[in-house]
């Protein structure tokens, strides 16, 4: 029943979701906002929701996080 339950959450339509494209475009700001100690769900929230739907953007997302605190951002 669990696994019912998350494959319901995956498919359920968000109105607030992103989608991957546009959420590909600002996930850099959503990774900078979080390293700063801001709340990126709260000044993104589409991208929050997309990331809590599409497994494959999560993974670009922990990647990004994970790549920018191991090498940091030279900029």
């Amino acid at each position: 029943m669990k696994r019912l339950r998350k494959i319901d959450e995956l498919i359920e339509a968000d109105d607030v979701d992103s989608g991957c494209a546009a959420g590909f475009e600002v996930l850099h700001r959503y990774v900078e906002t979080e390293l700063a100690g801001g709340e990126p769900a709260r000044d993104l929230p589409g991208l929050a929701a997309h990331l809590r739907r599409c497994p494959a953007c999560h993974q670009d997302y922990l990647g990004l996080l994970d790549a920018v605190r191991r090498f940091g951002d030279d900029s």
